[in-house]
This record gives C-alpha cells, sequence and structure tokens, in this order.
C-alpha cells in the first residue's frame, strides 16, 4: 500500500526521536495504514515489547496518533498512524534551522543488490541533473551542492 507525502515542522527533541533506523521504519510502515504495535511487530519480524516501547516514545513525541482502539475478547487493540514520513527541523522561534540547506535523510535496509541499484539510480538522477545544468537557459538559475551518502548502520532494538 502506497503512502502520502505528508511533512510535519519538528523540534530538536521530536527530531532525536526519528534518528533512529527501526523508528524510521515504524513511521513508514504507519504511513500505509493504522496498526497495533504487534501487527507492527509482527511486519518487522522485531519482537512486540520493543515495538511497543518505541511506538510509546513517538506518540508521546507527537509523531505518531492514536487512530482508533477496537476491544478484542477484553484487550483494548491501539492503531497508531504516522502524522507525517517527512520532518523539517524549526528551532525555537519556529523558523527552519537554515534556510539556505535543504537536507533530507532517512533510513534503508537494503540487500547488496538493492544498494547497487540504489547507487546506480542515484548515479543516473545526477547525470540527467548535470545535463540540465549544463543546458543554456532564459530562466534565472541556482547552484546548490548535493551531498548524498550511504552509510552502514548498526540498528537499533531495545
Amino acid at each position: 500500500m502506497d503512502y502520502i507525502k505528508k511533512t510535519m515542522d519538528v523540534n530538536l527533541e521530536q527530531q532525536k526521536l526519528i534518528s533512529s533506523p527501526l523508528r524510521v521504519k515504524i513511521i513508514y510502515l504507519l504511513a500505509t495504514q493504522a496498526m497495533t504495535a504487534k501487527q507492527v511487530a509482527d511486519e518487522l519480524g522485531k519482537s512486540a515489547g520493543s515495538i511497543h516501547y518505541h511506538i510509546q516514545q513517538l506518540y508521546n513525541g507527537g509523531i505518531l496518533e492514536l487512530e482508533e482502539t477496537k476491544e478484542n475478547r477484553g484487550i483494548i487493540e491501539k492503531y497508531y498512524r504516522s502524522k507525517a514520513t517527512h520532518f523539517n527541523l524549526k528551532n525555537e522561534d519556529g523558523k527552519p534551522v537554515s534556510e539556505k540547506i535543504i537536507s533530507q535523510s532517512t533510513y534503508l535496509t537494503l540487500t547488496e543488490e538493492d544498494r547497487k541499484e540504489l547507487q546506480n539510480d542515484i548515479d543516473s538522477l545526477f547525470l540527467k541533473y548535470v545535463k540540465k545544468s549544463a543546458v543554456k537557459s532564459d530562466q534565472e538559475k541556482t547552484s546548490y551542492e548535493i551531498n548524498i551518502s550511504l552509510k552502514r548502520e548498526v540498528e537499533e532494538e531495545k
């Protein structure tokens, strides 16, 4: 199932909450549909206790919302959904941390084959825009530096 890209302004505390490969996976999974912690744990192949902890942290930090509750054989099931999938860090006065830098990042879990495919896609995308930037235009152009780094992460499991 696809998700709709939603953007949310976050403070530094919220930014810390979402700076985890496992939490990013939870956020994207809950962007596609509302799920319980148990359903998320089953989908990610993690323990229910660990996922429940991370969902509570994200919920308490305002990143997730409680969409509905259902009673199932005397147990209250809580269905959570992500408020957003893209986050903009703002400082205390509500302004972007930097007006000149557009920053995006995410965490991925890839096979070696997927990593190579991603690298080829990035190379193709760079080439496409390098060619566009070299073409003379009547429209005003602005120069940008683009950095992409692919760093191997140690996945956290609380």
